[in-house]
């Protein structure tokens, strides 16, 4: 029976409710989301966790979807997972759940233009095994190499042949792959002529299902149901080959460089569940020998999914398909893959990923790789009406994978697309985007006042990261800060802002300097850090700078202390006020850090014990600056003024001292 649903789907869309594919999304404004595909629309899994549609799932962690991968939510058992689909199946379907149907609010916060996102690694992926599981496939090649009396090793009907390959260089779909460079053997028929080094010349695709595992960590080899429990779900592999590197190399221990230079995969994760009604015999149908007990699959089938590999030159307007095949051509299931893995005890996380190896059929416009298609070489595959052949890839040219379940009255299930483009050898592909980076910020402008203490801490922090950054000076005795353009930036008329530029060309503002440093940190994880890492160290850090911000710097603003002074009709002497205030301030905090510096782990010259200075200190030093302004002796503190000397000659300060900025006034 068709499931319809309350947002449009199109008939031919390869998410439809029969499917809900998981994945990872670079919105426009730059912000990464786990997201699932409905039709057309990407739909924010976090947006719909902060509006508690899922909170009936007991088990579910409530942050799982607010993370940059997938990983969080793979880490649960399979139940949540499945529960999780099923809701989000009651969110769309027709008259099932009016949450999101009915609260336009949350619509638009939730949905997006499939076409107006950049998918990403859906998982960070912690290990990569590459399968040999096809006996089409394995006895094409050893026909080509061995003859056809020695086609399958004796030992290939007996276990599923795998080798480790390398997660590093795993890509996400559209992403181009430079043609490696190897040693190539110099006389095709005689390997005792040695090697010579050179791009490969052979580059092949080759066509593969993976699949990503889930649930918790194994502490025991794993049974064939449990292997099928920890089967989160399914991805379109293109695991790119360079033959005659690999044809030099691979005695006796198998492929190595020939395979390690990318492996690229489908950006959407279709869930076991949507496979499960498209579950049907393998191409063997039977396994004989029939195999060893722990890899005997009471249930032995596979998926009927239909794959197929285009080829598009440089010149050519569409890919032409040049093969035709189907994920059924498998003679070791992916339950038995993972089972085998598992078998001497081997650890398998959440994230990891295992590929089923090439999937070739029969007939030879079944063939899973261009080895296949050309019979090594030795006989050209027609582009179609291009008019151009192939033996091998040439630079320029697009591989373009997909894959489809589908059934009458039922609807259809599909993996999205796959592919990449070959660049010459040499090249420089584009920048691989990191999981761990949230944010990407560029054209970074601080508007400051100099003696600002908030816009000093924001300075002290890029100075930290060593990040580029135009300094804009705003008067404040000119009330600058007070004018149309400026209240757009900050409606409440304060520094610091900092504009910066995200991917899509738009300019965004964030105020408030805590909110400024820690934003710092999520664009660019790599540099320094003024936030402590270690979580007591981070409490700590956290403390002090309440203490700051809540009883030292608000009496050190000029246009305060006046107010203050005015409003008691002279009551008050807001100056000896304020100092008063701030001394109980200093001295708190000067407690504060005795007490941790009687740890031995905390003698470091700075605020927190440590060797190199916090946000801690990026807070306390303007305040101590303009103690002094007020007139207040700071050697009645001194341990603050030990951090105060320390960080005076340190090279996150000097420059984001107030004296040195462009705007400075008398500093005395």
């Amino acid at each position: 029976m068709m499931l319809t649903s309350w947002l449009e789907i199109p008939e031919d869309s390869d998410f439809s409710l029969r499917n809900i594919p998981f994945g990872v999304c670079l919105l426009p404004s730059n912000c990464r989301r786990c997201v699932t595909a409905i039709g057309n629309s990407v739909v924010d899994l976090s947006v719909l966790q902060d509006a508690d549609a899922f909170s009936d799932i007991a088990a579910l962690d409530p942050d799982t979807f607010s993370h940059p991968t997938l990983n969080e939510f793979l880490e649960h058992p399979s139940s949540v997972w499945k529960e999780v689909r099923l809701r989000i199946v009651e969110l769309f379907a027709t008259g099932q759940s009016d949450l999101l149907s009915s609260n336009e609010n949350l619509k638009v916060a939730a949905l997006h233009d499939l076409h107006q996102v950049a998918m990403c690694l859906p998982v960070s992926i912690g290990e990569y095994t590459d399968f040999y599981s096809s006996r089409e496939h394995a006895t094409n090649v050893g026909i080509m190499y061995r003859g056809k009396d020695n086609a399958l090793q004796p030992n290939w009907l007996h276990l599923p042949v795998g080798y480790h390959g390398r997660a590093s260089t795993i890509i996400c779909s559209g992403q181009s792959v430079v043609r490696p460079c190897g040693q190539l053997q110099i006389d095709p028929k005689d390997p005792k002529q040695g090697s010579t080094y050179g791009p490969c010349q052979r580059m092949d695709f080759e066509l593969e299902v993976g699949f990503l595992v889930g649930g918790p960590p194994n502490d025991k080899p794993l049974s064939i149901e449990e292997a099928k429990d920890r089967i989160f779900g399914f991805v379109l592999v293109n695991d790119w080959s360079a033959r005659d590197i690999q044809k030099w190399e691979y005695v006796p221990l198998g492929p190595f460089t020939s395979k390690n230079f990318a492996t690229t995969v489908s950006p959407w994760i279709i869930p076991t569940e949507a496979l499960e009604a498209f579950a049907c015999p393998t191409s063997a149908a039977v396994q004989n020998p029939t195999p060893l007990e722990y890899l005997q699959d009471a249930n032995y089938t596979s998926y009927d999914v239909h794959l197929s590999v285009g080829i598009q030159s440089g010149s050519m307007k569409q890919p032409h398909i040049v093969c035709r095949s189907n994920f059924a051509n498998l003679y070791w299931n992916a339950a038995q893959q993972l089972c085998h893995h598992s078998v001497t005890g081997c650890v398998m996380n959440a994230g990891d990923l295992l590929a089923s190896g090439t999937i070739s059929g029969e007939t030879d416009e079944s063939f899973g790789s261009m080895l296949e298609l050309s019979w090594n070489g030795s006989r050209t595959v027609e582009l179609g009406s291009s008019g151009e052949t192939r033996r091998f890839l040439e630079d320029g040219d697009t591989v373009v994978m997909n894959g489809f379940c589908y059934k009458d009255g039922y609807g259809r299930v599909g993996f999205g697309e796959c592919s990449g483009n070959v660049l010459p050898a040499g090249s420089i592909p584009e920048p691989r985007v990191s999981n761990k980076s949230w944010i990407g910020a560029t054209r970074l402008k601080l508007y400051s006042y100099w003696r600002s203490s908030s816009c000093w801490r924001v300075r002290i922090a890029l100075a930290a990261k060593g990040v580029s950054c135009e300094i804009v000076p705003v008067d404040l005795k000119a009330e600058e800060h007070k004018r149309e353009g400026f209240l757009a930036k900050n409606p409440l008329g304060q520094v610091p802002v900092l504009e910066y530029t995200v991917a899509s060309g738009g300019v965004k503002y964030i105020t408030q300097s805590i909110s400024i440093i820690e934003f710092l940190d999520l664009c660019f994880p790599k540099t320094r850090s003024l936030i402590p890492k270690d979580t007591a160290d981070r409490f700590a850090a956290t403390e002090m700078v309440e203490i700051i911000n809540s009883g030292i710097q608000p009496l050190q603003n000029d246009p305060m202390i006046t107010s203050l002074e005015i409003l008691s009709e002279g009551k008050i002497a807001a100056n000896d006020f304020a100092k008063n205030a701030i001394s109980r301030g200093f001295k708190a905090i000067e407690t504060l850090i005795q007490t941790r510096k009687k740890n031995p782990r905390h003698r470091g010259p700075f605020a927190l014990g440590s060797f190199s200075p916090t946000i801690v200190d990026a807070c306390l030093i303007p305040q101590l600056y303009n103690a002094r302004r007020l007139g207040m002796d700071i050697n009645e503190f001194p341990v603050l003024s030990e951090i105060d000397r320390a960080c005076s000659h340190h090279s996150w300060f000097v420059p984001a001292h107030a004296s040195v900025q462009v705007d400075a006034e008398d500093c005395n």
